[in-house]
């Protein structure tokens, strides 16, 4: 989601909340491992929301991150 502000005020059951271009929920296209870490994101909170309404900012920055090694060090970590 886009606005934070909207998703507490709509109170979804569990929403991410991504600082990016209104459209670009999942990053920019054709970046896999950005998208790929976003949807990993997204997952996690699927499992791990206590209660509905909740609302978890993440802290990437549009085109400030370097996501292929946010992956490696996931999968190092696993």
């Amino acid at each position: 989601m886009m606005y934070k502000e909207m998703a507490e005020k709509v109170r979804p059951p569990r929403v991410c909340h991504v600082r990016f271009p209104f459209g670009r929920p999942l990053g920019e296209p054709g970046n896999a491992d950005q998208q790929r870490v976003i949807a990993e994101d997204a997952l996690h909170l699927l499992e791990t929301a206590t209660g509905p309404g909740t609302v978890l900012s993440l802290p990437y920055r549009w085109r400030r991150e370097d996501y292929a090694r946010i992956r490696r060090e996931r999968a190092a970590s696993r």
